[in-house]
């Protein structure tokens, strides 16, 4: 997963520096924390940056040190939660059966799903799309590359005749639709093994030449 800092220094949705010490690492993660508080609490219009430092237990030149703005924490904070979700998806080492590597791809986004359904939804439909779009291009990215890798593994057993980027792209795509329309809708889904189940044989039938 990308990590890199700003793509340019007065971003207002990027974070002015990356810390580096202990110390500030806490400062960062406790900003963070109280963000995703705040915003699952009572939503993205009370979270100001005055309310998340006190929240943090930071001073608020402490939070500017860091952050321009809310938008660049809750860019940042995005990040974070995505680098959780790439974390989990890479998890496993490679598998040789497709099938074990369909469900393992499932899988990985609904237990990240469930570990905070709430702040999931609240990230999603809450904050504002421009205030996390800088984060989104390296997320898509880390994901597409992640996704092509699977399908290239086992080129010779796939059904669709379409290049393979196309194929990762819509991979990619039609499992995040699927869970993101559930955790946004129904997240109560999200522990019903029926839905993994059917997750998993829409992308087999779909992909495999035997499915």
């Amino acid at each position: 997963m990308n990590n890199a800092g700003p793509t340019g220094a007065n971003s207002r949705y990027s974070l002015r520096k990356h810390p580096k010490q202990q110390r500030s690492v806490a400062t960062v993660t406790a900003i963070l924390d109280a963000a995703a508080r705040i915003l699952t609490e009572s939503g993205y219009a009370t979270a100001s940056t005055n309310r998340i430092a006190e929240r943090a237990g930071v001073s608020i030149g402490s939070l500017y040190e860091y952050f321009p703005g809310k938008e660049a924490i809750f860019g940042e904070l995005r990040r974070r939660e995505a680098l959780k979700a790439y974390a989990e998806l890479m998890a496993r080492p490679r598998l040789e059966n497709p099938r074990d590597g369909i469900r393992h791809i499932v899988g990985s986004r609904l237990r990240w799903m469930r570990r905070n359904p709430t702040l999931y939804a609240a990230l999603e439909s809450e904050v504002p799309r421009q205030a996390i779009a800088e984060v989104e291009a390296d997320i898509v990215e880390d994901f597409m590359a992640a996704s092509l890798a699977f399908l290239e593994a086992h080129q010779d057993l796939l059904r669709p005749s379409v290049e393979l980027r196309f194929l990762a792209e819509f991979l990619m795509h039609a499992v995040s639709a699927t869970a993101n329309t559930y955790g946004l809708r129904r997240p109560e889904r999200l522990d019903d093994p029926q839905l993994e189940q059917a997750m998993v044989e829409m992308v087999e039938r779909y992909l495999l030449k035997d499915g």
